[in-house]
């Protein structure tokens, strides 16, 4: 198959081998569609159906899909909605509801209508993955070849390099997150110039709030970090590809950070900064084992000539991303993504956020006790990274005093305190991630005293 369109684009240059390569076969879902439209009697989709008599005692004559009486006492939901596969990238409507959520997220108000059309206008609609890990996943893979590098902050979620390195064989190239506790974008920039140096493309992976740390950066920051990324990509005039995980996205503490996700103010670049959005139900809706996520793209209005131009590139695009969940999960959970569309629409998206402040409110104020306890620490072999949302807090401790992983091992065995050490030592990472979002509040100063007591053994 040919992609006329997006080969026309910078984005063709930012692909992988694999991204170049994969794209939807005229398969077994095409000759399915088709059929439903125009065939009298179709032998088409591997999915048993009958009359519900048939294979149910005291079953309607309705023709569904074959399934088993009992589970029908375990959702409202009729089998209709849940048994059936979906298309390979989603139930469309839930792919549109969330869309619009997109946009409803991006706080432009009617006097900012020309940033709110371009959103509208220039982003794909999401496809559905199985939850935000498979989204980074497949979006890595269509970026990255063995050998390619993707820059990372040095801290980040540990599953990042399983993916990359382990799974792709791709490599990372880290740069120092914090200078002075704010984010280093000096340190960024270098990382982007070293890079460019040895590809036709860079690719960039953030996340904020930023899993291990909880950081989130200040308004200012989050500007000079968009500037810098439209500086270094005219200044090496080559792609930037922005992977943005935004999995903690709506928790966010204080008034002082940015609060939505990067990816609007870099899809408002006319520059080539790509930015990919990464995002899903599991800590967004709160649903963990739903396994819903979503893959969107912003495009530029540079790349096109008119509208029609953009529906076949959005369609071409979206050809290839199907392709690969077709060739690796084949699509997704129907039940949830009902669930998600029902949600959404017999609630609307105000119902939602006003629903889910109740749980901003519980994790807003474990985030201001742990902090405010973990300062009353007085010890010389530690620090806190910066942080101000998320699930996460990060205690940094002295390599040469104390090595992460046995002070975990010791703080478990001693004092019966679990907590995820990080000891990166290549990478100047030595220290626990705490995650205060599954702490009960009145247990947070014994967790803070647990951990004094033990750095005072080293």
């Amino acid at each position: 198959m040919k992609f006329n369109y997006i080969q026309k684009t910078p984005f063709y240059n930012t692909l992988s081998e694999l991204g170049k390569r994969i794209f939807l076969p005229d398969g077994i879902f095409y000759w399915s569609g088709r059929a439903k439209n125009e065939a009298e009697l179709i032998g088409t989709l591997g999915a048993a159906y009958g009359f519900e008599k048939d294979f149910i005692e005291g079953g309607s004559s309705d023709w569904l899909p074959c399934y088993l009486r009992e589970i029908t006492g375990y959702s409202k939901l009729s089998v209709k909605q849940i048994i059936p596969y979906t298309s390979i990238g989603g139930l469309l409507e839930t792919r549109m509801i969330w869309k619009d959520w997109i946009i409803k997220k991006s706080l432009y108000s009617e006097k900012e209508a020309s940033l709110l059309s371009r959103l509208e206008k220039y982003i794909t609609t999401p496809v559905i993955t199985g939850g935000v890990t498979n989204g980074i996943f497949q979006a890595c893979s269509m970026f990255l070849n063995p050998s390619d590098y993707i820059i990372v902050p040095n801290k980040r979620w540990g599953n990042y390099d399983n993916i990359i390195c382990q799974f792709i064989g791709a490599k990372t190239q880290s740069f120092e997150f914090f200078k002075e506790n704010e984010m280093n974008i000096d340190g960024l920039r270098s990382t982007i110039e070293k890079i460019a140096k040895i590809q036709e493309k860079i690719v960039l992976l953030l996340n904020f709030p930023n899993n291990p740390t909880g950081y989130v950066p200040k308004k200012e920051e989050a500007s000079n970090l968009v500037d810098m990324l439209k500086d270094s990509q005219t200044t090496h005039d080559k792609p930037i590809v922005v992977l943005v995980d935004d999995a903690y996205e709506p928790y966010v503490y204080k008034d002082d950070v940015l609060n939505k996700s990067i990816f609007y103010d870099l899809h408002q670049l006319d520059e080539n900064v790509i930015p990919i959005k990464l995002d899903g139900i599991t800590k967004e809706l709160l649903i963990y084992g739903g396994r819903v996520g979503f893959i969107t793209l912003g495009l530029k209005p540079s790349w096109i000539a008119d509208e029609e131009e953009l529906q076949n590139l959005k369609d071409e695009i979206n050809n290839k991303l199907e392709g690969f969940i077709r060739a690796t999960i084949s699509n997704c959970n129907s039940f949830y993504q009902v669930l998600i569309h029902k949600l959404f629409e017999e609630n609307g998206f105000e119902q939602i956020i006003k629903s889910r402040e109740g749980v901003n409110k519980l994790l807003k104020i474990r985030y201001e006790t742990i902090n405010s306890e973990l300062k009353k620490i007085n010890n010389p072999n530690i620090s806190i990274d910066p942080n101000s949302g998320g699930f996460f807090v990060f205690v940094n401790l002295d390599s040469n005093k104390i090595k992460a992983r046995k002070f975990a091992d010791h703080l478990l065995k001693e004092y019966k305190v679990g907590i995820i050490p990080i000891e990166k030592l290549d990478e100047n990472i030595n220290g626990i991630r705490i995650a205060y979002c599954s702490i009960d509040l009145s247990k947070i100063p014994e967790l803070v005293k647990r951990i004094d007591l033990a750095l005072k053994d080293f």
